[in-house]
């Protein structure tokens, strides 16, 4: 991958769910586009922002729960994500960040493909997010009579009066129900106010979150016209696609990349942390496989062990090419273990086939840290490749040279910060996440 490639993400916390990378990928590698699109696990918008500025990033997608507060981080924002009060999409112009809302075109373009009429139709949205905005912004724009329900009765007042539709506390859903063809959910993946029975067969049910919620589930039972949350995924991310690239999106591509293997609903037998020298893999990573119940190796420290020399002398011996011949030689042979946490070198990634090796094998990490965290961090006579950085720009020729290859291998983002316990204790709540009730 040429290290300029564009980069592209989704910002959000949990994310290791979102299967937005594979719809993304899977297009981006079929239209032959020279980009990637990974995750981004943040503690708050402006954690996200700083990610989208450090890393370099092109474009990104924001969900749950920054879509609101991310409006406030941003130069410029469409009409539409304007009247909504939340944005799902941010593309930087220039120096510009600019923001859209592409989440009510993925509502009603969903219902248009069954052949539905939204106009006159009466609609409930469940959740005053911004999720539930764009549903309920999209459903009025196509002329539906729309109630917006909330478990916050106010939160739903102050929406509906700014979109221009009815409110609704959560208590009212049985008769609600009663005089509703369309179902929109915009709650939190394991919340579900519905009971079963008052759900008709002549209801057309549409809930955000995937993988199958209990309202799905519970839809298909009684009868309904149950419409999985991928398939609003799917309608939302096309039109972002052409604000990424300026090229219109692969559709079959996306729906093939949905329907394909997910790894990351599980947790997976290993787990590999990537990075930056300085980022905290050797330090996070013994933390982590103790919480895990896993053990840890570092990919260094068996080199070492097996070559009898520290990483500097085989550098000084073999050279940086001698040096990642074992090192490949070694992720092959230790990637075939259980249960285990492995700290990878900062330069693995340059590999094609390492890449392979860890994402086939395991749960990709990538600890991140700024270029000038990283050199805080590091004692530049302990790293080979700082020996002889000449004018003072290698590091930076590394760092950056290296993020595009990061950012292809790895399923998530997390900053690493000064505290090892908290970072370990983001990534273990990723992955609880992403495990079933």
């Amino acid at each position: 991958m040429s290290e300029k490639a564009a980069i592209f993400a989704v910002a959000g916390n949990p994310v290791l769910h979102s299967k937005s990378p594979l719809v993304f990928n899977r297009s981006f590698q079929d239209n032959t586009e020279k980009a990637v699109y990974t995750r981004i696990s943040a503690e708050s918008v402006s954690q996200a922002i700083f990610l989208f500025k450090d890393i370099g990033l092109s474009g990104m997608n924001v969900t749950s729960p920054f879509k609101q507060s991310i409006l406030e981080k941003l130069d410029k924002t469409d009409p539409a994500a304007t009247a909504i009060g939340a944005v799902n999409t941010v593309v930087k112009d220039g120096d510009l960040l600019k923001g859209f809302n592409t989440d009510h075109v993925g509502v009603t373009s969903t219902l248009k493909e069954l052949g539905l009429r939204m106009q006159d139709s009466h609609c409930l949205v469940l959740g005053a997010g911004g999720a539930g905005r764009a549903a309920a912004y999209g459903l009025i724009q196509e002329g539906a009579h729309v109630i917006l329900a909330n478990r916050t009765y106010d939160k739903a007042v102050q929406v509906a009066n700014s979109l221009g539709c009815q409110a609704a506390p959560l208590n009212d859903l049985k008769s609600l129900l009663d005089k509703t063809a369309i179902v929109v959910s915009a709650l939190a993946p394991r919340i579900n106010p519905i009971e079963q029975e008052w759900l008709r067969p002549s209801h057309i049910v549409l809930d955000a979150n995937y993988p199958h919620s209990s309202l799905y589930t519970m839809a298909l039972r009684q009868g309904c016209t149950a419409i999985p949350g991928e398939k609003w995924l799917l309608n939302q991310a096309i039109p972002v696609y052409k604000l990424f690239t300026g090229r219109e999106a692969n559709r079959k591509s996306m729906v093939d990349a949905l329907s394909s293997d997910f790894k990351s609903n599980t947790i997976c037998d290993n787990i590999s942390l990537i990075g930056f020298m300085g980022c905290g893999k050797t330090t996070v990573g013994p933390i982590l496989a103790k919480k895990l119940g896993y053990s840890f190796k570092d990919i260094d420290t068996v080199i070492e062990e097996r070559e009898g020399k520290t990483v500097s002398e085989i550098f000084s011996l073999k050279g940086e090419q001698g040096f990642r011949a074992l090192e490949k030689s070694v992720l092959a042979d230790i990637h075939q273990d259980k249960k285990t946490v492995f700290a990878c070198g900062g330069g693995i990634v340059l590999d094609p086939t390492n890449c392979e090796t860890l994402s086939r094998n395991s749960l990709v990490i990538w600890l991140y840290v700024s270029l000038e965290s990283s050199l805080q961090r590091v004692d530049p006579h302990s790293r080979p490749l700082l020996k002889t950085q000449g004018n003072g720009e290698k590091p930076e020729v590394l760092f950056q040279t290296r993020i595009p290859h990061y950012a292809r291998t790895a399923e998530i983002v997390i900053l690493s910060g000064s505290d090892p316990e908290k970072t370990v204790e983001n990534i273990y709540e990723e992955i609880h996440h992403t495990l079933p009730d």
